[in-house]
């Protein structure tokens, strides 16, 4: 019974040092770290509004402290509703107001820069400078 309850203590504390991607995504950073849905797409840009999570089958991105990137898309070609999304994982890095984005989607790999326009604690507008889509064969 003692290592039972040892054994469930240890258990407790190992996983419990574990770090949640979840939580890390809302921890206090610098633009863009978080999750940012909501996608209003403008002119010649984006504007995205934070929030706690991504919910299911929507589209969004999750930007983590540590340059990785999530990328919540269209899990295939077609766009006709209803519309199932994936998580695409790929790294995001910011060079004074220009963020590049690299990440799969369902053909390939996209790359995008991206100028941030504005931006508050809880929405950041950005204007797309580029967007290259490589391909898979």
């Amino acid at each position: 019974m003692r290592i039972t309850v040892f054994t469930f203590v240890f258990g407790l504390l190992l996983f419990s040092c574990m770090e949640d991607q979840n939580l890390s995504a809302l921890e206090a950073g610098p633009i863009p770290v978080g999750n940012w849905t909501n996608l209003e797409y403008q002119e010649n840009g984006i504007a995205l509004e934070k929030v706690d999570r991504l919910r299911e089958n929507t589209y969004g991105y999750r930007f983590l402290g540590d340059g990785k990137l999530i990328h919540r898309a269209n899990s295939g070609w077609c766009g006709t509703p209803p519309i199932i999304t994936s998580d695409y994982e790929g790294t995001w890095e910011r060079e004074g107001e220009i963020l590049t984005l690299t990440a799969p989607y369902w053909g390939g790999t996209q790359v995008q820069k991206w100028k941030i326009i504005a931006s508050t604690a809880n929405t950041l507008q950005v204007e797309v400078i580029s967007q290259e889509l490589q391909m898979d064969e």
